[in-house]
């Protein structure tokens, strides 16, 4: 039968689309162990975190030993390292090269690849996870695994040799789906896995020097270094797990707000070393990587406590350089050498930051302390509050297309006020989508270039500084200050005030995050989403608002030189009055949209917070 031109055009089209397919499932045209690097952007040697453990499998169970995070993590976080898709891809690629070169791998010997005591060094990608790892291993029974992977990858279109290492030792890449590439190289009794090609090898397939030697030696220690950077050379050998994140992680950069503080350690110690491991139980305990020579004073945190309202989702003693913040002030201008030389050498002590469930994430409170002197004398108390509303007329504020008609860039004014003695204020209304406040019945509606502002708040109070982008919360600590409401100090242990340096009230906690979720997700247009957030969400909530407050703190005397100290974990009393004008998560998740906006009062008055905010707390915030 003759084909027509159409039916012609019709066959090729097809004959065209089963070629990708093909190509794209199958990839007969791929090229023998083809694969694409891009160099990974990090500094090999000072990992961002580090695993230590005797079994990764196990870790997960392990994490859910602590009760609050037995309430809070699903199944699915146990399961995680059994159903992770490049543990099961990698397991399949194994059998498979076992299966079509005829190797005696059992699939027990391959568990036990997956299931060895190991090293796993974290570094962040690009998108701020810790995205870039390198994982090594050492048992006599991987001798047995790898001693066939030459053979191997001289035939295999999934398993070919991507460079080679110092001594003559070669780097394999292992191909697990599109785009996903695992490099390993072996040595003697020691394996060593890359997340990526890009972790040793540049764009245009080169390995890159210094990564080539540090892998190369990590062939012969383990990784060694990486806990020298963190200062444990002489650490015992894990017989459950260790977990080393640093704090400039976990800060996303902003360490210089406590630059004493290096990193966190957790420990799980697995007891019972005669019986399974597998079914040991064990204890985990707490430790910071303390430097004190980037401690600018004794960290004692007791004046904040006694200066943050009670009830705070969460708190954080901040052992700031003042030194290093002047100099913030000084990258301002000219105009902020005053503010720069009051921050070097009137303020004294760490800071405090609160978030609270009334407020949002992006508006905490940050409380600092000036030193005695500075109150005492009224000329040096003038020059500080001339400075301080100098640097904040300067310093905050946003262009405001309706603010006037004058040429120029045009903020709203800077409203001064003294509402009582020692006490200077400062308030700027600053526009914002994701404001603190409704525009709407402000006296500055009219002015305001977005349905919400954040009314940002600077005070000078009884020797103390506090700054929030909401002025409710300045308010409160204002109301602490003059004794008319409870402080954080009240509801911990007197005798561990000073070594405090975290507290965290679940209730309230859960409140901010259901709180925050609402917001985001208005029901009117994600109502997928946020069902999933009311099924999944809220009742991981309502299990940790149900837990009791609890603060962190340090020993009574720091090391001289950078160190390990311990971190103890301490269960409080509840506050013994509900937050001020605060309906806590204010609308939960099952509210409608039109509720989901509302987020308190228009200026940020405490007459007007009480008045407005008297109904109950819902379900996950009640105390």
């Amino acid at each position: 039968m003759k084909l027509t031109r159409k039916k012609t055009a019709i066959t090729v089209a097809v004959l065209i689309v089963a070629l990708v397919a093909i190509q794209a499932i199958w990839r007969p045209f791929g090229g023998k162990g083809a694969f694409r690097s891009h160099e990974a952007a990090f500094d090999i040697r000072y990992p961002d975190a580090i695993i230590d453990s005797a079994a990764l499998s196990r870790l997960p169970r392990d994490m859910i030993r602590v009760p609050l995070l037995h309430a809070l993590l699903t199944r699915d976080f146990v399961d995680y390292y059994q159903s992770n898709a490049a543990r099961l891809s990698a397991e399949g690629a194994v059998r498979r090269l076992a299966f079509e070169h005829d190797l005696d791998w059992r699939d027990e010997l391959i568990k036990r690849v997956f299931d060895e005591p190991s090293r796993v060094l974290l570094w962040r990608s690009p998108d701020g996870r810790l995205g870039y790892w390198v994982m090594t291993m050492r048992r006599n029974g991987l001798a047995k695994l790898l001693q066939a992977v030459g053979n191997v990858a001289a035939g295999d279109t999934q398993l070919s040799q991507a460079a080679t290492l110092s001594g003559g030792v070669p780097v394999y890449a292992l191909k697990l789906a599109v785009g996903h590439t695992l490099l390993f190289a072996a040595k003697d009794d020691r394996l060593v896995v890359m997340s990526e090609p890009g972790i040793l090898l540049d764009a245009d397939g080169k390995t890159i020097g210094d990564r080539a030697s540090a892998l190369g030696k990590m062939l012969d220690d383990g990784g060694a270094d990486a806990l020298h950077t963190y200062r444990l050379d002489d650490a015992p050998e894990v017989n459950g797990h260790r977990l080393i994140v640093s704090v400039n992680y976990l800060s996303f950069g902003y360490q210089a707000f406590f630059a004493g503080v290096n990193a966190l350690r957790f420990d799980f110690a697995a007891s019972g070393k005669n019986a399974d491991p597998a079914d040991a139980s064990g204890t985990w305990s707490t430790a910071a990587l303390i430097d004190p020579a980037h401690l600018p004073q004794h960290w004692n945190s007791a004046d904040l406590w006694r200066a943050l309202p009670a009830n705070a989702a969460a708190c954080a003693s901040l052992p700031v350089d003042w030194n290093d913040a002047a100099n913030l002030f000084d990258k301002l201008g000219d105009g902020e050498q005053a503010a720069s030389k009051i921050v070097r050498e009137s303020f004294a002590g760490p800071a405090g930051v609160c978030w609270y469930a009334k407020s949002t994430l992006v508006a905490p409170v940050f409380v600092a302390r000036l030193k005695p002197q500075a109150v005492q004398d009224p000329t040096q108390l003038a020059a500080i509050k001339s400075a301080l509303a100098g640097a904040f007329g300067d310093a905050i504020g946003a262009y405001e297309a309706k603010a006037g008609n004058e040429a120029g860039y045009r903020r709203l004014p800077v409203k001064a006020s003294e509402p009582s003695a020692d006490v200077s204020v400062w308030t700027r209304p600053v526009s914002a989508r994701s404001g603190t406040a409704q525009s709407a019945g402000s006296s500055y509606a009219a002015q305001l270039s977005a349905p919400r502002y954040f009314p940002v708040t600077l005070a000078l109070a009884h020797g103390y500084v506090v700054f929030s982008p909401d002025a409710r919360l300045v308010d409160d600590t204002l109301a602490v200050l003059d004794k008319r409401y409870p402080a954080i100090a009240d509801t911990l242990a007197p005798q561990r005030l000073a070594a405090t340096v975290m507290s965290i009230t679940p209730a309230t906690s859960a409140a901010l995050v259901e709180r925050e979720a609402g917001r985001s997700l208005p029901a009117d247009q994600e109502a997928v989403f946020r069902n999933a957030a009311r099924t999944h969400l809220l009742p991981k909530l309502h299990a940790v608002a149900s837990y009791a407050p609890f603060a962190l703190s340090l020993p009574d005397s720091l090391p001289s030189s950078l160190g390990w100290v311990p971190v103890q974990w301490h269960f409080e009393s509840r506050a013994s009055a509900s937050p001020r004008g605060d309906t806590a998560a204010g609308r939960p998740l099952g509210a409608g949209p039109k509720d989901a906006d509302d987020t308190g009062d228009s200026e940020g008055s405490h007459d007007q917070a009480n008045q407005a905010n008297q109904a109950d707390q819902p379900g996950t915030s009640a105390n």
